[in-house]
């Protein structure tokens, strides 16, 4: 089967900005923030984004323009590397599997919004009628099925053309939701917390660590889908631009969210570190007191949808793009399959807390980093020097010299430090 690949650069950057920009930013991040002190998490994100961040994409995504898919570009640089890429997929598989669980919930909170109910039902209650019911079962279905219509129809006609669409909507639907949240009553303690940073917090190696660790999610360097959509990267196309315009938008996105939550959760009163219920319990009481609460929460489940999907589209295209490699399957087949798949995989999930849990920690948390270490020991079995010259080709711009020591030495030994810090810090 032909290798398929980008029709355009800004095509490209928006399908990678699309696997980038998920949960971890309107979720995930907004959370770790509130419960790391808002500002003094934000700034060792940023610092780490400027060191880190943007090498790991070039990694991947050069990797992958060099060798292919995750399965062909370990099986020809590293020993036993083609079971190294099946275990990459797999694991993408269980990723996909869990976060289509919540994507399932973020569409019952915007057909509920659309219908008003949001706004007179008592959200703690609420979510906990949906959270791990019956019910869940049936939204996380549905967002399969709507991943696979997108990804059936291929690389430029489906995730591109979705993701030229999902992306731009997304910043549009940010910003507005930001700008009604710091013109709310009462809005500057939010804007303090998150812009005034505590120095003693960001002295502390947790705070640190986590924000690595969250860098590394959002951004998706998980040895996975940024290889795969790096081998669809033709070789006039521009790596390194590519790279930071993806970190710089997946981040603007994250922090435009705590514009979005931390003022209008602080002029009401609410608490900033709620945890995992901050966006399906806070945000909702919020809402609930906003004048035209209604509309802000049909734009900001929307949004979540938006960028979730984006997110699923990338999961289920690794496993396709490993399929119609290696299994001769045809494009169709082979994303009903792992669509189907990753249904059977994560149902469990959304009717029984613990399995859901086991399933999180065991993609994310113990295997998900090895992932980022097969593809950083991969490039640099491929050959820094030989990489280098893969990540000029097309570049716009000189590539400084220190992105070879800084790729061949320091991002894995990051790595490594991300891995061991996800058991120390539970």
């Amino acid at each position: 089967m032909a290798q398929e690949t980008w029709k355009s650069r800004v095509g490209f950057v928006a399908a990678a900005m699309g696997s980038a920009v998920g949960l971890g930013n309107i979720w995930m991040f907004p959370m770790r923030a509130g419960l790391y002190g808002g500002a003094a998490f934000l700034v060792p994100y940023l610092v780490l984004l400027f060191l880190i961040g943007i090498v790991a994409l070039t990694v991947e995504f050069t990797l992958g323009r060099a060798a292919g898919g995750p399965i062909e570009a370990y099986a020809k640089t590293l020993p036993g590397g083609k079971y190294l890429g099946i275990f990459v997929n797999a694991m993408m598989l269980m990723i996909f599997a869990f976060y289509s669980v919540v994507v399932g919930w973020a569409l019952k909170y915007f057909v509920t919004a659309l219908t008003g109910k949001l706004l007179s039902v008592e959200p703690g209650s609420f979510f906990g009628s949906i959270a791990f019911s019956t019910e869940a079962i049936v939204w996380q279905f549905i967002v399969i099925v709507i991943t696979i219509g997108i990804v059936i129809m291929g690389v430029q006609k489906g995730i591109e053309r979705a993701c030229k669409i999902m992306m731009p909507g997304l910043f549009v639907m940010l910003i507005i939701l930001a700008i009604r949240s710091i013109t709310l009553p009462n809005s500057y303690a939010g804007l303090e917390f998150y812009l005034l940073p505590d120095w003693s917090k960001i002295l502390s190696g947790k705070t640190w660590m986590i924000a690595l660790s969250q860098m590394f999610f959002s951004l998706s360097c998980l040895g996975m889908s940024n290889v795969v959509y790096g081998s669809y990267i033709k070789k006039d196309q521009d790596i390194p631009l590519s790279a930071v315009v993806t970190a710089f938008g997946d981040t603007a996105v994250a922090v435009t969210a705590g514009f979005v939550v931390f003022p209008a959760v602080f002029a009401f009163g609410l608490e900033p570190t709620a945890g995992p219920g901050l966006v399906f319990v806070t945000l909702p009481m919020v809402f609930q007191k906003m004048p035209g609460g209604m509309i802000f929460a049909i734009i900001f489940f929307l949004l979540i949808l938006f960028a979730a999907l984006s997110s699923t589209v990338a999961m289920l295209e690794t496993n396709v793009q490993a399929a119609t490699t290696h299994l001769n399957m045809n494009r169709r087949n082979a994303t009903i399959l792992f669509g189907l798949l990753a249904f059977v995989v994560g149902a469990p999930g959304a009717v029984n807390p613990a399995y859901f849990e086991w399933i999180i920690n065991i993609s994310t948390v113990y295997l998900g980093p090895l992932g980022a270490l097969i593809a950083a020991l991969a490039l640099i079995k491929l050959g820094i020097d030989k990489a280098y010259e893969e990540l000029k080709k097309g570049a716009l711009i000189d590539i400084p010299a220190i992105w070879q020591p800084w790729a061949k030495y320091v991002y894995p030994i990051v790595v490594i430090i991300v891995y061991i810090s996800q058991f120390i810090l539970g």
